[in-house]
């Protein structure tokens, strides 16, 4: 009991802290890692032009290396979300940029097709933490009011790494010859590794997670540092907490550890509905972010336009992200988390279509740039949206396993091996079409069947998830004095 209520008190203390200079260092230093990850991810597209050239590649070939990081991704995703419910969230996280950064270097030493294949995989491995952990901390830090414009600023640092891969592939690639080119250009991709030191040394762990696997007196100092801070800065000192209703009957659930068994609670009421319906909305936004992140380049390229002119291309593309992205995270705070999916996913189904039509390079600009704006734009809501689906003790689980099976395995994954086979065999009109009809069943399923979580703290979702599963627990309204 004395352990719920200290959980509790920091809950509420956490919900009352309002944005500050605090807020803004946590949520830069998690951004930074993102962004490290999107040029790592993105070097795909600059290499394969050149690699495709000099190894001679069959479509396969080709989807099967524009899958590899996506399938080390697959298959470490979940495996991170429980080791970051058992160990914590910047252990993981720091671990996975260690990882992905040296797999990025090494890949430039591969010697052949398979090679390469097998080294961009293995550094999917820790790409797969480095992306839900940064997530993972800023939903537990801040308030209700607060996450999803958060986490348009952690969307917007992706969109800022994956300008950088078009830039550096202009920088470099027409320097070198080109069985040295793409070999300096991984180099080059790896050395933010250093930012680790940075991670390690400035980004708190999340409160919340250490206050429920009963680190207390770790997760009082964190509070306190900010909350001393926040007090400084403002002149004024915070209001007193209050305990809901909903934050002890939350805590005193007591959902089950991070060990095997989260994995199946994933999969169990109240869970599962709310897992299936947002592996499909993950598969329908993962699918078509995965084939502009791979795929453009060479499809304008295959339109006989010069290299450094498709790379000019794939710059414009990938900066229309941006936008996108803190659009996104601003206006679901007004409209909730359902509408925006809605008002984003559409117009990328629009766009995806009318790009497979397309044939004038311009023509095929301007839609690629309409449906990865609003394809990748709709990133932020709906990854603080599947993180609100679960509690704090499963929550890296269910993201991961959200993430895991429906952004990487189906569609980073299955879908990008099986595009370039089905452009070849049906053309690209066909391959397209395809994917906007997927992109639109999937929007159907995840605004029927996901429960809206806009502006509800991280304790009511859990009440909520325990009302709903039938756990009979009382509590009263208590205040910390």
């Amino acid at each position: 009991m004395a352990t719920d209520l200290r959980a509790a008190q920091l809950a509420a203390r956490l919900q009352r802290i309002p944005t500050s200079r605090a807020s803004w260092m946590l949520v830069i230093l998690a951004s930074g890692a993102l962004i490290i990850e999107a040029l790592d991810i993105g070097s795909l597209s600059i290499i394969l032009p050149g690699v495709k050239a000099l190894w001679h590649l069959a479509p396969a070939q080709i989807g099967m290396l524009a899958a590899s990081s996506a399938l080390g991704i697959a298959i470490g995703m979940i495996p991170a979300g429980r080791l970051a419910d058992r160990l914590g969230r910047k252990r993981l996280l720091v671990g996975g940029v260690l990882w992905f950064c040296a797999g990025t270097m090494l890949s430039a030493a591969a010697p052949n097709y398979a090679t390469l294949v097998l080294l961009r995989g293995l550094s999917g491995l820790g790409m797969a933490p480095a992306f839900i952990m940064p997530y993972s901390i800023v939903s537990e830090f801040v308030s209700a009011t607060t996450r999803t414009a958060f986490a348009g600023l952690l969307e917007t640092a992706l969109g800022v790494g994956y300008l950088l891969p078009p830039i550096l592939g202009i920088l470099v690639m027409p320097h070198f010859a080109p069985d040295v080119a793409w070999r300096v250009f991984l180099v080059i991709a790896g050395l933010p590794v250093v930012y680790v030191g940075v991670i390690i040394h400035y980004l708190p762990e999340s409160p919340r997670w250490l206050s429920r696997v009963g680190r207390h007196d770790e997760a009082e100092r964190i509070v306190s540092a900010i909350e001393q801070r926040v007090e400084a800065a403002t002149g004024t000192k915070l209001p007193e907490p209050e305990i809901a209703p909903e934050t002890m009957l939350a805590i005193r659930a007591h959902v089950p550890a991070p060990n095997l068994a989260a994995l199946s609670t994933v999969w169990r009421p109240p869970y599962l509905v709310r897992t299936v319906a947002m592996i499909c909305g993950a598969l329908s936004t993962f699918s078509m972010f995965y084939v502009g992140v791979n795929y453009v380049p060479s499809l304008f390229i295959e339109r006989h336009m010069a290299m450094t002119s498709a790379f000019l291309f794939t710059l414009v593309i990938a900066a229309v992200q941006i936008p996108g992205k803190i659009l996104n995270g601003l206006v679901a705070e007004l409209v909730g988390r359902k509408a925006i999916y809605l008002i984003y996913t559409i117009p990328a189904a629009i766009g995806a279509y009318e790009f497979g039509q397309s044939s004038a390079p311009l023509a095929m600009l301007g839609w690629a740039a309409l449906f990865l704006f609003c394809a990748s734009g709709s990133a932020p809501s709906y990854k603080m949206w599947y993180a609100e689906q679960y509690p704090t003790p499963i929550r890296a689980t269910g993201q991961a396993t959200v993430e895991a099976i429906g952004g990487r395995l189906v569609g980073g994954v299955i879908w990008t091996m099986l595009f370039p086979i089905i452009v070849a065999a049906w053309g690209i009109a066909t391959t397209m079409t395809i994917l906007s009809v997927m992109a639109v069943l999937a929007c159907l399923i995840v605004v029927v069947f996901a429960p809206e979580t806009y502006r509800r703290s991280v304790e009511d979702l859990e009440a909520a998830a325990v009302a709903t599963s039938g756990t009979d627990l009382a509590a009263s309204p208590a205040r910390v004095g």
